[in-house]
């Protein structure tokens, strides 16, 4: 409360002294002095000099507005494409087939036991075969592959819905 006091009692104080002369106040100092100049600096034996011209050199620098995150898609060696073209026409089961549309559909079975639906078209096989059609109980597939001869062979091959129980 005291130091209140004291500062509403000098606040007029300093009114009065502050407007006493009719004279206009300029200073004659700045009001921050200015360092003095710095003594250029000779370059000492060893001594690293910065170059007169800084050149940015992108080689072998990463690129700060590339993605980290990258998209790659997996294929196999062979250049397989889809997940049935990994396996051989031996290792694939027909598990169903809807056949009796404009467009038939068989359900194929991989060995881990995942179901992939194909249609007439479709890429199947390591022999880069194609389902050329699709019946009631039967799914056919035409290969092209490349004999011992060195020529080009084409084979058609049944996969069935059901093995037959011999008898």
């Amino acid at each position: 409360m005291r130091v209140l006091s004291v500062f509403l009692t000098g606040l007029p104080l300093a009114a009065l002294v502050a407007c006493g002369g009719d004279k206009a106040v300029t200073p004659t100092a700045p009001m921050r002095p200015t360092p003095p100049p710095m003594a250029q600096a000779t370059p000492e034996e060893g001594a690293m000099v910065p170059d007169e011209e800084y050149r940015y050199e992108p080689e072998g620098k990463t690129d700060p507005f590339e993605s980290f995150i990258t998209v790659k898609l997996r294929t196999d060696a062979e250049g397989a494409s889809s997940p049935l073209e990994r396996f051989d026409l031996s290792q694939l089961i027909v598990t169903g087939i809807i056949w009796q549309t404009n467009n038939a559909r068989a359900l194929v079975e991989d060995p881990a036991g995942k179901g992939y639906i194909v249609g007439v078209g479709a890429a199947i096989g390591k022999n880069k075969g194609k389902i050329i059609g699709i019946d009631d109980n039967r799914v056919l597939v035409k290969e092209t592959y490349v004999d011992f001869h060195d020529q080009a062979t084409t084979k058609e091959i049944e996969m069935h819905l059901y093995d037959t129980q011999g008898g």
